[in-house]
């Protein structure tokens, strides 16, 4: 495959339900909810991959009496709203999104090729710039084989972020957070979650340092500490910018998700401040 292509395809995942058949399992019927603790308040977690979605549900999980983050457990956490059909029934939906110019960066260096984990596509030779422009396709890593496709990550980020924010609930509440409130004060960030979707809050406010992953639907806490406060806050990721790139980011973004996000457009002039 060309990866230089105009046309181009990263098949980053396989779909599950290709291996269940191959195996010769079962799937499950349409009936078959998982049962959920009646006394336990569930939340539905969405954003994108590299958006803080581990982070956030540790905060959730440990900070809040009688809570608990359903990771992939009714829908993939970074797919679409499938929670009603998937679980047999509604539950608080909790999403968060991460700067647009800082995700591109996040996303190209975990699947790049200094990539730690075996997942994604070989990005060998490919710079950032043929990353963001070009067309991405990709599939579910397991349980629920969706597809995914958009004409270039911008336009992945706009597809999903307007679906998560166009959720509507009947019962439940709808909570959105940006990733840069969460990491500049993740106690007061927590604490309106916390009033938003009516949880109530333990008297002593638990966080960490370290990064998170996810153990089927527990997440656990790693060795590697997390150092990029400083490098999402201030910018840093503009590095990465080439003027041209940064036009073609700004004419890709979806203008309504900015305002709505509260996220500025970056100039040029503050991409040569950024980077002089």
């Amino acid at each position: 495959m060309n990866m230089k292509g105009s046309f181009l395809y990263w098949q980053i995942f396989i779909a599950q339900h290709s291996i269940m058949k191959q195996k010769g399992t079962k799937m499950k019927k349409d009936t078959d909810y998982v049962t959920l603790d009646p006394n336990t308040e569930h939340i539905k977690i969405h954003g994108l991959q590299r958006s803080g979605t581990n982070y956030l549900s540790h905060l959730i999980n440990e900070n809040f009496h009688n809570t608990k983050v359903l990771v992939n457990l009714g829908g993939w956490k970074h797919g679409h709203y499938v929670a009603p059909w998937a679980i047999g029934k509604e539950v608080h939906i909790l999403g968060i999104v991460k700067n647009p110019y800082a995700w591109l960066v996040s996303m190209f260096k975990y699947w790049g090729p200094d990539k730690k984990l075996r997942i994604g596509p070989d990005l060998t030779g490919v710079t950032f710039e043929e990353f963001v422009q070009n067309r991405v396709f990709f599939e579910r890593q397991r349980d629920i084989p969706f597809l995914y496709r958009a004409n270039n990550p911008v336009d992945h980020w706009n597809n999903m972020n307007f679906h998560w924010t166009s959720i509507r609930l009947n019962q439940k509440k709808l909570c959105l957070i940006g990733y840069e409130a969460l990491l500049n004060n993740p106690e007061q960030a927590t604490k309106e979650i916390g009033i938003n979707l009516g949880l109530k809050q333990k008297d002593v406010f638990v966080d960490s340092n370290n990064t998170f992953t996810p153990s089927g639907e527990n997440i656990k806490q790693s060795e590697e500490e997390f150092d990029k406060k400083d490098y999402y806050l201030k910018a840093g990721f503009l590095e990465h910018y080439t003027p041209e790139l940064l036009d073609f980011v700004n004419q890709e973004l979806d203008i309504d998700l900015m305002v709505q996000f509260g996220y500025s457009f970056i100039t040029q002039e503050a991409l040569k401040e950024q980077q002089a």
